[in-house]
């Protein structure tokens, strides 16, 4: 992957996904056809979490499609197929790991950090072993490109966990999510040690219940004050940040990140830094 569109010390926030009906007329105008949102998106924002992912291997039609889609410095966030961290569970899963490496390369530039995230009841305890070597393996296979790792048994929401992944330059998912574990200050231990990858990858998820997607139904002002501050802290240590919000954290992604985007850009490099302010909120 070129990283160097990529600057260092700029925060990059985008949602979970472009494709939520409920958008229509609070984000994208009410006339808009479904194939444009996606190039609508990109006016606002500069990059995007892609879910599809997790349930198939994109096709190369579907990425030559998003690349023709977007400007350049557009980058798309992927997560690793379910296949391998939910049914294969690692196990032999070298060669599908291999086959969506390909699909990140490919996208080139336009490829922003891809995360693998694990169920909730994949532990230390039980799958450990086949965890540590294969993202030993994964690391050296994946030279190049930016990868994260999210994980959600406590035993693995560790700073024992942060280093091993710091040590191997891979990225740890630092997630907002209800009843979760902040793993925000064992990760930035690493940071200040000078240790890890190149980036930082953050998912606000809340309380993760579906409903209605087009407007905020709860306000989590001290929360995202809380995040304005560590983004601009790690965006000052160096690192290109990459965010995404998802509608659960406040009710409607777009305005959330709009929020978030309003308390950081008095103080740090935010990209796009004239994108355009269509929404009713």
């Amino acid at each position: 992957m070129s990283r160097s569109c990529i600057a260092a010390g700029q925060i990059h926030l985008g949602t979970s996904s472009w494709l939520f009906e409920g958008w229509r007329g609070v984000f994208y105008p009410e006339r808009l056809a479904r194939a444009g949102y996606l190039s609508f998106y990109a006016s606002q924002f500069d990059t995007v979490e892609v879910n599809t992912s997790f349930y198939a291997i994109p096709a190369p039609a579907t990425l030559l499609s998003w690349v023709e889609s977007v400007p350049e410095g557009f980058t798309y966030a992927l997560k690793f197929p379910r296949a391998l961290t939910h049914e294969r569970r690692l196990v032999d899963g070298e060669g599908l790991a291999l086959a969506f490496l390909d699909v990140l390369r490919s996208l080139g530039s336009a490829c922003a950090p891809a995360f693998l995230q694990f169920p909730p009841d994949f532990t230390r305890r039980r799958e450990g072993r086949v965890l540590a070597s294969f993202l030993d393996w994964l690391a050296s296979e994946a030279a190049g490109l930016r990868i994260a790792v999210e994980v959600r048994s406590a035993d693995l929401m560790t700073p024992a966990f942060a280093a091993f992944l710091a040590e191997r330059k891979l990225g740890l998912v630092l997630a907002d999510r209800e009843q979760g574990v902040d793993l925000f200050e064992c990760w930035a231990e690493r940071v200040q040690a000078g240790e890890g990858p190149d980036f930082a990858l953050i998912r606000w998820i809340g309380d993760g219940r579906s409903g209605p997607d087009n407007q905020l139904r709860v306000h989590r002002d001290a929360q995202l004050a809380l995040w304005a501050q560590r983004l601009e802290w790690l965006a000052g240590q160096g690192k290109a940040v990459f965010g995404y919000m998802h509608n659960p954290y406040e009710g409607h992604s777009p305005a959330s990140v709009r929020r978030l985007r309003a308390l950081l850009a008095a103080n740090v490099p935010l990209w796009p830094p004239n994108s355009a302010q269509l929404s009713l909120f």
